[in-house]
């Protein structure tokens, strides 16, 4: 009885560890590495590369074209002799 009971004890910690392994922490967020509305985001949506010549280069590549698709950029950093606000 008290093997059973340690037999059981595992089998629900394995079961247990199985579930959690498997389960994802997070919901998957569907990012496109194209700019919404963008010639090749469109291209995408319908099943096919972009024909412009710039972003079949940067296909070439492996990268995606900085003219049609700009990298967004981080606020500027605050002057060292601004006042802080909170």
């Amino acid at each position: 009885m008290k093997n059973f009971l340690r037999l059981l004890a595992l089998v629900a910690v394995c079961s247990s560890l199985a579930i959690a392994a498997t389960t994802p922490a997070a919901p998957a967020v569907d990012k496109s590495k194209f700019k919404s509305g963008g010639c090749c985001d469109k291209a995408e949506k319908g099943g096919k590369p972009c024909a412009h010549p710039c972003c079949v280069k940067a296909a070439k590549d492996s990268k995606v074209c900085e003219k049609c698709n700009p990298v967004a950029k981080d606020a500027p950093a605050p002057a060292k002799d601004a006042p802080v606000t909170k």
